[in-house]
């Protein structure tokens, strides 16, 4: 299956509520003073007031220091909707103990970094997904040529934490529930399990030539209804 190569276009925004942190996402703080960049995790945030990150090296080195002289900053983390965030800030508060944790101003601007290989284009499209032995009936949500958002209301939840991700999972549909049938397998990609209600990011791995071709011609076509085009 052929793949265009991610598109890596810069979106300058600048509301508060829209950064799209995930929290126990990996994120990047890079030092003004000597350009070195510490690995950390988003612990919390308030929109539009402060964000803050857990810092195992805050133990390691004096970099509490470090921070109090000079605390500018520049953050990079995943964000939502398969973007790369990236923001000034201000450390307010450093703290080594009783955990290693850096409170940080909420940035009034920011840039995102597009990571996704391929547009993809909202959409109410039924389908049905084959995994772990069960014939389950979901929703895309959106979808592209790469894959898309599938959502489920299914008693058993459960089946797709944890150990769904990563996984390949066989998938079948009709647009409209008409014409020829799209099928193949994708890979589980990411969870969302809030008790019955499911949604997972859906990466199509291997799709006969027949069905490459139809599902190029339906995301067109979705593209075209949606505006997207």
């Amino acid at each position: 299956m052929n793949t265009d190569k991610a598109k890596y276009s810069v979106l300058s925004c600048g509301a508060k509520d829209n950064l799209g942190l995930q929290l126990g996402e990996s994120v990047n703080i890079e030092l003004f003073t000597t350009q070195e960049r510490l690995w950390g995790e988003v612990v919390g945030f308030k929109p539009g007031v402060f964000l803050s990150v857990w810092l195992p090296t805050l133990r390691e080195v004096d970099y509490k220091r470090t921070l109090t002289d000079d605390p500018e900053v520049t953050v990079r983390a995943r964000c939502r909707g398969c973007f790369i965030c990236g923001f000034r800030s201000t450390v307010t508060r450093v703290m080594k103990y009783p955990y290693p944790v850096l409170y940080l101003s909420y940035p009034e601007s920011f840039e995102k970094v597009s990571l996704r290989q391929s547009t993809r284009v909202e959409c109410f499209q039924p389908v049905r997904i084959f995994f772990k032995g069960k014939e389950l009936h979901g929703v895309f949500k959106d979808i592209s040529k790469g894959g898309g958002r599938i959502s489920f209301t299914i008693p058993d939840g459960n089946i797709f934490l944890n150990s769904a991700i990563d996984q390949a999972a066989g998938f079948a549909f009709r647009v409209n529930g008409e014409g020829p049938e799209i099928g193949g397998t994708g890979i589980v990609r990411n969870v969302d399990s809030r008790q019955s209600n499911v949604s997972i990011g859906f990466k199509f791995s291997e799709l006969p030539k027949d069905s490459e071709g139809e599902l190029e011609q339906v995301v067109k076509l979705f593209s075209l209804h949606s505006g997207a085009a």
